[in-house]
C-alpha cells in the first residue's frame, strides 16, 4: 500500500516534441513523427530518457548472449567462425 502522497518519478522515454505534441514517437534520432512534421531540429531527448534506452538495448544483448552462452554449455551451439 502505498500513501496518494507519494509521487512517482518516471523517465520521459520520448522527444521533446512528440511529448509537446502528445504524438507516438518511435524514439529513433530524429523521429519518424518529427521527420515526417520537418521538426528534425526539436527532436530532443532527454540524457535519462537516452540512458534508459540504451540500458533496454544492453538488457536484450545480454538476454542474447547468455542464450548463446547456454547453447555452449550444453554442447548445442555450431560457431559460424571457420
Amino acid at each position: 500500500p502505498h500513501s496518494s502522497s507519494q509521487i512517482r518519478s518516471r523517465i520521459t522515454v520520448v522527444c521533446a516534441e512528440c511529448k509537446r505534441l502528445k504524438l507516438k514517437c518511435d524514439r529513433r534520432t530524429p523521429c519518424g513523427s518529427c521527420t515526417k512534421r520537418d521538426t528534425v531540429v526539436r527532436c530532443i531527448y532527454s540524457p535519462a530518457a537516452a540512458e534508459k534506452v540504451d540500458l533496454h538495448s544492453l538488457n536484450n544483448r545480454l538476454i542474447h548472449v547468455e542464450g548463446i552462452l547456454a547453447q555452449i554449455t550444453a554442447g548445442q551451439f555450431t560457431s559460424s567462425y571457420p
